[in-house]
């Protein structure tokens, strides 16, 4: 089999995969904050992250332009590889959800931690970053 037959094989073989993988998928994934249904639910926020993440990118194109390649680039695994890209999300639910448990147990050790983590990213970035609080801003509901 020529080189040329081998990939285009391949590609079929990814692509019945991801369809048939969609075809199974649930109704309702679970929202993000990328996506239109968090923003209908929750305008304010989603507002508020766009001003922040637009200013930054004015602040730093370089960086917003290496998020979006890096972006498109899991996009594109994702696609190759939709299997991994479903147990590695989760794997991220169950972290998160093993983090707020801890952090209803422990509230006051989980706010020392997001601190430690607002300021390493702040200084990593040299800035804000545009999905996290702004230093003027009130703090978020407990909602």
């Amino acid at each position: 089999m020529k080189p040329l037959e081998k990939l285009f094989s391949l590609a079929s073989i990814a692509g019945l995969l991801l369809a048939a993988s969609l075809a199974f998928a649930e109704d309702t994934p679970m929202p993000t904050p990328h996506e239109p249904a968090f923003c209908k639910e929750n305008p304010g926020k989603c507002e508020q992250a766009r001003a922040r993440h637009e200013a930054f990118c004015r602040e730093n194109p370089e960086k917003c332009e290496q998020w979006k390649e890096k972006r498109a680039e899991r996009q594109a695994y994702c696609q190759q590889n939709p299997e991994k890209c479903e147990q590695q999300r989760e794997r991220m639910k169950q972290r998160r959800a093993e983090m707020q448990a801890r952090c209803a147990a422990d509230p006051e050790k989980c706010e020392e931690m997001k601190q430690a983590r607002r300021e390493r990213r702040k200084n990593r970035l040299g800035g804000g970053m545009p999905n996290g609080p702004a230093p003027d801003a009130a703090p978020p509901d407990a909602n």
